[in-house]
C-alpha cells in the first residue's frame, strides 16, 4: 500500500516561509512556549540511575551470540540485564480498547501533519524541523527498552530581543524560545517524535516542558523535557500518582518518562475532537549550587513574578502633564474614589450618573451585562488607578487596571473631566470596560488609548 503526502514534498518547501511562519507562531503564542503541561501521570524507568548502575545507550555495541552456547548466553544474560536493543523480542506494550482512541480512519488529510511534516501524538511546540542536520544532545535507553533522543534544531539566536521591543525595552533571552528540540522516542512497538521549545538562556538555568508520545502506536507516554544548570548532577520527576523517574543530564538536557493517558473525546455543538490530558508532576534539580523543585502548575518558572516582569514590556506612558488643579491632591483622590464607586455599583442597578460625565446607554449595558455569562465577575469587579497625570486644570488621564473573580485585566487607560465643579470619569472610559462584559452603550464613544506610539 502506497500513502502520498502531497504537501510535505522536500522539493517544495520554501526554508524561509517556515521559518517566518516559525517565528510569528512563537509571537503569538508566547505563553504556549513557555507553559508547563499540568494534570495527572505516573512515573518509571530510570536510564541512567542515581545509584550509579547505568542503562545501555542508544551507541551500545549489540553483542553477536550467533557463536555463543546456551551457558555463554544465560551468563552474558545475568552480567547484563537492560535491554541492549531498541526492540525487545518481547514488547511490553499495553492495549487498550479501541474506542479509546477514536475512529482509526482519520488521516493526514485530516490535518493530521504540522506545516514542518514532523508527526507527534502530543507536543508543546510548534514543529519547524526540515531537513538541515541536527545536533544530538541526549541519547538514553531506559529500563524499559524505550530509545530516547534530543536533538537541537533550528536556532534563532537573540530573537525577541534584538529584532523588536518597546521602545529602547527587550524581553529577557527567557521570555522567547531561541530554538526547539527534536525529542524522538522508540521501542516496544512505539515510534514517535515531538517538538518541545530551547531556550538559549533558561530562566535562572532551567526549562521545563512535557509531551505525549506514542499515542498512535495505542501506548501512551509521557515525556518530561528539562533544561539544567550543568552543575546539576541528577534530574527527578515525581508524578501525581508518587511514581519518579531520574536520570543524570547530558549537554545540559534530561528527558524522564511515564506511562500516559489516551486522549479523550470531547464533543462541541455536534463536533468531537480528542483532547489530550496533561500530566501533573515536579521536577527537582539535584546536586547543584542550587537545587531546587519547579512545578507543572508553572510555579518557579513562567509563574514567577521575576519571570513575568523580565517579560512583561512597561506600558504605553500617560501623555504629558499639563497645567495643574488648584488643590491636585484632592482632585486625584476625587477621582480614585470614583472610579472605585463606580466599579462597586455594577451589580446593584444603579448607574452612577452623578460620577459619569455622559450616562448614556450606560444602564442598558449594565443591563446586559447583568443577563450575561459575565454578570458574576461584572459583579464581583474592582477598578484601581495606578497612575494619574492631570493634562489640564479640568482634564486627568490615569492607567488602571480591572480585577475580576474570573479574569484581570491590566494597562487599561481613562479620562477624567471637571465638570461643575465634580470630577467625572468620561462615558468612554465606563463603556468600554462594560463592552468586555458584552454590554453595548451604543454609539459615539471609543476605547482610550494614550497618545504615540
Amino acid at each position: 500500500m502506497a500513502i502520498e503526502f502531497d504537501h510535505l514534498n522536500p522539493g517544495e518547501r520554501n526554508v524561509d516561509d517556515d521559518r517566518g511562519r516559525t517565528r510569528r507562531r512563537i509571537v503569538a503564542g508566547v505563553a504556549a512556549t513557555m507553559l508547563v503541561a499540568a494534570a495527572a501521570g505516573a512515573g518509571y524507568g530510570i536510564g541512567r540511575n542515581v545509584d550509579g548502575e547505568s542503562t545501555a545507550s542508544p551507541q551500545s555495541d549489540t553483542a553477536d551470540t550467533s557463536e555463543t552456547s546456551d551457558a555463554e548466553v544465560a551468563a552474558l544474560d545475568e552480567e547484563s540485564p537492560t535491554p541492549t536493543s531498541t526492540f525487545p523480542a518481547e514488547p511490553t506494550t499495553t492495549e487498550l480498547p479501541a474506542d479509546a482512541w477514536g475512529d482509526d480512519s482519520y488521516s493526514a488529510a485530516d490535518g493530521d501533519f504540522s506545516a514542518g511534516g514532523i508527526r507527534a501524538s502530543g507536543s508543546m511546540g510548534y514543529a519547524a524541523f526540515g531537513i538541515e542536520p541536527m545536533e544530538t544532545l541526549y541519547e538514553r535507553v531506559t529500563d524499559d527498552g524505550f530509545a530516547l533522543e534530543v536533538q537541537l534544531g533550528q536556532v534563532w539566536d537573540e530573537y525577541g530581543r534584538g529584532d523588536w521591543g518597546v521602545g529602547g525595552w527587550r524581553p529577557a533571552p527567557w521570555c522567547f524560545e531561541s530554538g526547539q528540540l527534536r525529542v524522538s522516542m522508540s521501542g516496544n512497538g512505539i515510534v514517535d517524535v515531538g517538538a518541545v521549545p530551547w531556550f538559549a538562556e533558561p530562566f535562572k538555568g532551567r526549562a521545563v516542558s512535557s509531551m505525549l508520545l506514542g499515542g498512535n502506536d495505542r501506548s501512551p507516554q509521557w515525556l518530561v523535557v528539562v533544561q539544567a544548570p550543568l552543575d546539576v548532577t541528577t534530574v527527578r520527576v515525581t508524578f501525581a500518582d508518587g511514581a519518579t523517574d531520574a536520570v543524570a543530564p547530558q549537554n545540559g538536557i534530561a528527558v524522564l518518562t511515564g506511562p500516559g493517558q489516551a486522549p479523550e473525546p470531547v464533543t462541541e455543538d455536534g463536533h468531537t475532537y480528542w483532547a489530550n490530558p496533561t500530566p501533573s508532576f515536579d521536577v527537582a534539580f539535584e546536586g547543584g549550587a542550587d537545587p531546587v523543585i519547579l512545578g507543572s502548575d508553572g510555579v518557579g518558572t513562567w509563574d514567577d513574578p521575576e519571570f513575568q516582569e523580565s517579560c512583561t514590556p512597561p506600558p504605553p506612558a500617560l501623555p504629558d502633564a499639563g497645567e495643574q488643579p488648584a488643590d491636585p491632591a484632592a482632585a486625584d483622590a476625587e477621582i480614585r474614589t470614583a472610579m472605585s464607586t463606580l466599579y462597586g455599583i455594577v451589580g446593584s442597578g444603579e448607574v452612577g450618573s452623578d460620577l459619569i460625565d455622559d450616562p448614556t446607554g450606560v444602564l442598558e449595558a449594565r443591563e446586559q451585562v447583568q443577563a450575561g455569562g459575565f454578570a458574576d465577575d461584572a459583579a464581583g469587579a474592582t477598578a484601581t488607578i495606578d497612575e494619574l497625570v492631570f493634562t489640564a486644570p479640568d482634564e486627568a488621564w490615569f492607567r488602571y487596571s480591572i480585577d475580576t473573580p474570573g479574569n484581570d485585566f491590566s494597562n487599561r487607560y481613562g479620562i477624567a473631566v471637571l465638570v461643575d465643579d465634580v470630577w467625572k470619569i468620561t462615558r468612554s472610559t465606563v463603556c468600554q470596560d462594560l463592552s468586555l462584559a458584552g454590554g453595548d452603550c451604543g454609539g459615539n464613544w471609543q476605547s482610550i488609548y494614550p497618545p504615540g506610539p
